[in-house]
């Protein structure tokens, strides 16, 4: 298995859990939401652990090739983590409405980085360190 192919496929449970959520916040329960968006924030900032405690400084300490995205990701991930509390917020709140734009917004940035991670990041990875080793030092994150 390659990196992208691991990672990527940890972006589409990522992208189901958060489909879910919206709709059980726009259904209304917002019960059901609060512990919805727990869950799906734990596996973002685990998904975001995995990137920057393991493969992004192996990318680093390698050189990375000619380009290196790995600081414009870790300030995608930031402006998502600042996403994630106003969702919580706003949840918390059962504010709906507040959080339906909050959500429009997050999945515009989320399919914005995960395309660039996808067919860039990823791919570079791939190409510049061991996946299996750095799979499994991510899987142990």
């Amino acid at each position: 298995m390659t990196i992208n192919q691991f990672m990527t496929a940890d972006h589409r449970a990522c992208d189901e859990q958060f489909a879910n959520l919206e709709n059980i916040v726009d259904s209304g329960n917002f019960e059901g939401g609060k512990t919805m968006f727990d869950e799906f924030e734990k596996h973002m900032l685990h998904h975001f652990d995995m990137e920057e405690k393991v493969m992004f400084p192996e990318f680093n300490e390698c050189g990375g090739g000619h380009c290196n995205p790995t600081g414009v990701m870790i300030m995608e991930h930031e402006q998502m983590r600042a996403l994630f509390a106003q969702l919580r917020t706003a949840v918390e709140s059962n504010d709906k409405e507040k959080f339906l734009g909050l959500s429009e917004n997050l999945l515009f940035v989320m399919q914005q980085h995960n395309m660039k991670e996808e067919q860039m990041m990823y791919t570079m990875a791939d190409d510049n360190l061991p996946s299996d080793e750095i799979i499994q030092k991510m899987q142990n994150i």
